[in-house]
């Protein structure tokens, strides 16, 4: 099976966690389909949140999208038919959780290279009461001029509709969740899955009938046959096999069974796995004699096994794990595989081999290439890369342009207290919530060649926006925007500068993006303290002028509430409530703290305001240099590593607490059919011990739920001290570091700004290029290279691979600083080091 495995022809990469994870959800939200308005090829029409997407994939394209519209609610499930009786071309139904639209896909042509116009046209739109949960349509009755539509709501009634109009309902006493209903339009009957795990098959007049006798309760509606499956039915499809029959698949736990739609069972397939969706489909025309029907069933394990009958045809593996899987036509690849996988992913593709023996993929076709021209265009590629890296505006005249008529101002205001929120109810503690208003002023000098602005602000945690991303249709003249930064969480302050990205359209169309940056005041996370006895970690700063007073440089607070404090200032932050004392003297300023955590962001703010006020003051020879001696890079090295062991083992806990949930939720849901079995068969069974084992389990998922939310904060707060640790060794090799390109490898490979409040997987992030670090920029043996080798079996948060992990790090620090401080220190910094190793903790 190795070598074998579907072959990926097309595939979006653009639907990713919009759509749930549910799967039976998912399932219902992609349509394959064909069009009179594109008949030469199938459409897939996709469901994403309220978005509505219709793709029709073309060779190797990546984008392939017809239209892109948002609707009015969430998409439920979407189906095509012949929902009006005056239209020739297929429409499609749109369900959502109280009413359904119909649409009709057209294509107006363009003119010259402007390119044609898809566009999907409301034909109508109806609403009902009843929250629904799965639809389906067909020629109900054997009219054939139109489809009818039958929804199924969470109550599991069943209300039929004619275009917008109300035709009937039917309740059953037996089923308490909705299942799969699916109609067999050869003998207009529907296939309904009870809670009682039976299948039964209704003929559409029963169901008419059905509908009044509910009113008068005079008897019992009874099936025309039943099936007791044993187990819960997940899909059943209809499909016609013969001129006079069709075929009924239905999906369960363990088995797939194929009945005729006379109740005969034509076959049960037993699996070794787990199912997770099925698909059906012949290969000729039902009317012909040898038309084969062959199912494909895809497994938890993202294996697509193929069968016709009970013969197992094909077994290959998939790409990702689907949860829907259809067949499609495509004018270049007849015959493709559509899959949707839980995060949202379509893909395209085709059964194949290795090496590849497909007929129907686009062959590839090897050029003779001129070495000169292929030259000439890696120097123009690198000339453009290297415009980019050097922020070359120039070289593009459309960004020269926008940035021209675009005035960008962009500055802080004085924090204001706003809110109050706790953050530990074990104490009496709190934090007062101050707001500081970030406030950018838009100048446009000729509204004509700007369509539209979106400002996007991006601020590490625990900071945070009260609007992420503020869009415009367009800036005339001069627009004031005003956003709102506050803090959000107790956790270490890593950086407090704000990042303002402008993502303007110009009136071709193309996408200029331009940044600023702002520096938050200190005021808004600290406030002045009383003084403290001296801390454990000193920093020194030494300038080539003569120190000054702070009310000079922190112009946040008030000259007269600095004058109070003198020489010496004592910050607290406002979140985690400790303090960084700065003091000077007429020489040098120094900065202590109890934790390296604490220094960065006041070093970083302390050395920004005292440039500006020597570049306010017309000095331009201005220069600092930070002190620090040995033993305090011993342990601020030591504090990282130790950072770095605590996040890994907040994110350890937080997987396992995830799998945790995993196992409780299906314990929950086996016990939940289970139960519902019981209430629904007659007489009803002792339901006391599975309501007992549902309510305990209930109880334990509340439970997880509630120490997973606290173990994600915890993750984040840890990784806020990882991040600001890592900075103030950043930050210390620029001022002491002779080689700039070493330097700026191990930031880059540090990777700090990709930790985010819900993106922590930082050591995965870091691994490879630790590697690459190594290897190619400091030149280890073969013996090292072995010995640091990484455990490629294991994930990085395993122990074997995590003690490694830390070791290359300690090993990278370690020999950027044994450059600084010279040769001679080497040897010892190994044996100093092994001792730093042993008192660090490893997993």
């Amino acid at each position: 099976m190795s070598i074998f495995k579907v072959k990926e022809w097309w595939s979006n990469e653009n639907l990713q966690d919009e759509l749930s994870n549910d799967g039976m959800q998912n399932a219902n939200c992609l349509k394959i389909d064909k069009f009179n308005s594109h008949s030469d090829s199938d459409c897939i029409i996709v469901g994403e949140g309220s978005l509505l997407k219709v793709y029709k994939p073309i060779e190797q394209e990546s984008s392939n999208i017809l239209l892109e519209s948002q609707l009015s609610d969430i998409v439920v499930q979407i189906e095509t038919g012949k929902f009006t009786g005056n239209s020739q071309d297929r429409q499609i139904i749109v369900l959502h959780p109280q009413s359904y639209e119909i649409y009709q896909l057209k294509k107006k042509e363009g003119h010259m290279e402007a390119g044609d116009q898809n566009y999907i046209e409301p034909l109508m739109k109806h609403s009902f009461t009843r929250k629904a949960d799965s639809l389906t349509c067909g020629p109900f009755g054997n009219i054939k001029t139109r489809d009818f539509i039958c929804i199924q709501s969470l109550d599991g009634s069943l209300s039929f509709f004619d275009q917008d109009t109300f035709l009937f309902m039917c309740l059953f006493n037996d089923v308490i969740i909705p299942s799969p209903v699916c109609y067999i339009a050869s003998s207009d009957s529907f296939v309904i899955c009870k809670s009682t795990w039976l299948l039964e098959i209704y003929s559409y007049q029963q169901l008419r009938e059905f509908s009044e006798l509910n009113l008068r309760q005079s008897k019992k509606n009874i099936p025309q046959w039943v099936y007791n499956a044993g187990e819960e039915i997940s899909r059943v499809q209809v499909i016609q096999t013969s001129s006079n029959f069709s075929s009924i698949l239905a999906l369960g736990e363990r088995h797939v069974y194929c009945f005729q739609d006379n109740g005969l069972m034509k076959y049960m397939i037993k699996f070794d796995f787990m199912p997770v969706c099925f698909c059906a489909y012949l290969i000729g025309w039902y009317y012909e004699p040898g038309a084969r029907l062959l199912v494909m069933v895809t497994s938890d394990e993202s294996k697509l096994f193929i069968y016709e009958g009970t013969t197992l045809l094909w077994s290959c593996s998939l790409l990702s794990p689907a949860i829907s899987i259809s067949r499609c036509f495509l004018k270049s690849l007849p015959g493709g595989l559509v899959t949707l996988s839980s995060d949202g992913k379509v893909n395209v593709g085709y059964i194949g081999t290795e090496p590849d023996l497909n007929s129907n993929a686009p062959t590839m076709i090897n050029d003779v290439t001129d070495p000169e021209q292929v030259q000439a265009e890696l120097e123009v590629a690198e000339e453009s890369l290297r415009n980019i890296l050097n922020n070359n505006e120039g070289s593009d005249p459309r960004r020269s342009i926008v940035g021209e008529v675009l005035k960008i101002k962009a500055d802080v205001g004085k924090p204001v207290q706003n809110l109050f929120q706790e953050f530990n109810n074990d104490s009496n503690e709190a934090l007062h919530l101050l707001m500081c208003p970030v406030v950018i002023i838009l100048t446009c000098d000729d509204p004509k060649y700007v369509q539209s602005v979106q400002v996007t602000y991006i601020c590490a945690s625990p900071f945070s926006c009260s609007e992420s991303t503020i869009c415009l249709d367009g800036v005339n003249g001069t627009e004031i925007i005003e956003n709102q930064v506050f803090l959000t969480c107790e956790a270490d302050i890593s950086d407090s500068w704000v990042k303002i990205l402008f993502s303007v359209t110009d009136n071709t169309g193309k996408i200029i993006v331009l940044s600023r940056k702002v520096l938050l005041p200190l005021s808004l996370y600290c406030t002045l303290s009383e003084t403290i006895p001296e801390s454990r970690y000193k920093l020194r700063i030494q300038t080539n002028h003569s120190c000054i007073e702070f009310s000079k440089i922190f112009t946040d607070f008030s000259e007269d509430e600095m004058k109070k404090y003198g020489n010496v200032l004592t910050f607290m932050y406002r979140s985690t409530k400790r303090t960084v004392t700065l003091k000077t003297d007429v020489e040098q300023y120094s900065m202590e703290a109890d934790d390296f955590t604490e220094i960065t962001s006041i070093l970083d703010n302390f050395i920004i305001r005292l440039s500006d006020h020597y570049i306010r003051m017309g000095v331009k020879d201005f220069r600092f240099q930070i002190k620090l001696d040995k033993e305090s890079v011993k342990q601020l090295i030591h504090r990282f590593l130790k950072c770095v062991e605590v996040h890994a083992k907040e994110r350890i806990k937080l997987k396992d607490l995830e799998d945790e949930l995993n196992v409780l939720q299906k314990q929950f849901t086996l016990v939940q059919k289970r139960l519902l079995v019981q209430y629904g068969s007659l007489p009803p069974g002792d339901c006391d011990p599975l309501e007992y084992l549902m309510k305990d389990t209930h109880q334990s998922l509340i439970k997880v739920v509630h120490e997973i939310i606290d173990c994600k904060e915890a993750v984040c707060r840890a990784g806020s001290s990882l991040t600001s640790v890592g900075h103030l060794i950043i930050y210390i090799l620029k001022q002491f570091s002779k080689d700039d390109f070493k330097t700026m490898l191990v930031e880059e490979m540090m990777s700090l700004g990709s930790l985010y409040e819900h993106y922590q997987e930082w050591e995965e992030a870091v691994t490879q290029a630790v590697s690459y670090i190594l290897n190619n920029v400091f030149k280890n043996t073969e013996k090292d290279k072995e010995k640091l080798a990484p455990v490629t079996e294991q994930g990085i948060l395993s122990h074997i691979n995590l003690k490694r992990f830390l070791k290359q790090i300690r090993m990278i620090v370690d020999k950027m600083f044994a450059e600084i401080f010279g040769d001679d220190d080497a040897g010892n910094a190994d044996h100093k080091v092994t001792r730093i190793e042993e008192l660090v903790e490893v997993l």
